[in-house]
C-alpha cells in the first residue's frame, strides 16, 4: 500500500513538472510611451494682469452675469495653465489700452490685436494665433454695396485706433470712400450701421461673424476679405519672459488641437444668448 502511494505521488510530480515546462512565458506588454514633457517656461505661479476691450464678440464680451468671456479669454486661460500663472483680467477702453500697458498697469493685452510693423516698434508681440482679414459689413437689405470697390460715394464706420480705421482712412485719401466715422467701440459702429447713420462698417471677418450672430438676419458681409493679417498677444518690449512663455504655450496649444477646438467653439458653435 505504501509503495503504491509513493508511485502515485511520483507520477503526479512528473505530470506537474511537464505541465510547467509546457507553459509558454507570458508576452511582455510594451510600456506606454512617456508623455513628452512640456516645453513651456514656468512663470512660477505669478499673477498676470490682462487688459481686454470686452466689446468685440466673440473674441471678448460680457455675458449675462457681466463676466468677460470669449475666444481670447479661453485662450489666455489655456496659456496660463501651461505656463503656471494666474490671471487678473479687466475690460479696458480700446483708446487707452496700449498706454495702460506701457505705463505698467497691465502685463499683457489680448483683444484681437493685429500685428503691425508700426505697433511692433513700441510693443512686443507673440507669434500670430489667428489669421484674419478685413471685410465690408453692411445691412442685410443692402443692394448697392457688393464689396470694397463700391464705397466711393458711401460712408463707413470703424473703431478708432484699429487697422480697420487705418484702412478706411487710406481709402478716403484715395477717393475710394467718401466719409469715415470713427467710434470708441465696434459696438457703436455697428449700431450706427443698423440705425442707417452709415452705409457700411470696415471690420475683421471674424468679428463681423460675431456681430452677425448677435444681430441675426440684420447684417451681412459684402464681398471677400481684402487683407490678410495676424492677431497676436501684446506684451511690453522688455517682457521677454512672458513673450517666450506665451509663444511656447501657443505652439503646444496649436499642436495638441486646442486652438482648433477654441475656433470651433467660438466661431462655429457659439450662439448669442
Amino acid at each position: 500500500m505504501v509503495r503504491r502511494r509513493w508511485l502515485v505521488a511520483t507520477v503526479l510530480v512528473v505530470v506537474a513538472l511537464i505541465a510547467v515546462g509546457c507553459q509558454r512565458p507570458q508576452a511582455q506588454q510594451p510600456a506606454a510611451p512617456a508623455k513628452p514633457a512640456s516645453q513651456v517656461p514656468d512663470l512660477g505661479g505669478r499673477t498676470i494682469h490682462v487688459a481686454t476691450d470686452a466689446t468685440y464678440p466673440p473674441f471678448e464680451m460680457l455675458d449675462a452675469s457681466k463676466t468677460i468671456v470669449g475666444y481670447d479669454i479661453d485662450l489666455i486661460n489655456d496659456i496660463c495653465q501651461l505656463a503656471n500663472c494666474k490671471l487678473e483680467i479687466k475690460s479696458t477702453a480700446w483708446d487707452g489700452i496700449f498706454p495702460a500697458l506701457q505705463k505698467g498697469d497691465y502685463d499683457t493685452v489680448i483683444s484681437g490685436v493685429t500685428i503691425t510693423p508700426e505697433r511692433a516698434k513700441t510693443m512686443g508681440f507673440t507669434d500670430a494665433y489667428m489669421e484674419v482679414g478685413q471685410v465690408v459689413l453692411v445691412r442685410e437689405d443692402e443692394t448697392r454695396i457688393n464689396g470694397v470697390d463700391d464705397l466711393a460715394d458711401k460712408s463707413v464706420a470703424v473703431q478708432r485706433g484699429t487697422t480697420n480705421a487705418e484702412a478706411a482712412t487710406n481709402f478716403q485719401k484715395q477717393k475710394k470712400v467718401k466719409t469715415v466715422k470713427q467710434f470708441p467701440t465696434f459696438d457703436l459702429a455697428v449700431k450706427a450701421l443698423l440705425n442707417k447713420d452709415v452705409d457700411a462698417v470696415i471690420i475683421d471677418n471674424t468679428a463681423a461673424s460675431g456681430y452677425m450672430g448677435t444681430n441675426p438676419d440684420k447684417l451681412k458681409v459684402a464681398g471677400e476679405k481684402f487683407t490678410s493679417e495676424g492677431l497676436g498677444i501684446v506684451v511690453r518690449k522688455d517682457a521677454n519672459d512672458l513673450q517666450a512663455a506665451f509663444n511656447a504655450a501657443l505652439k503646444e496649444l496649436k499642436e495638441n488641437g486646442t486652438l482648433e477646438n477654441l475656433y470651433q467653439k467660438w466661431f462655429v458653435e457659439w450662439k448669442p444668448s
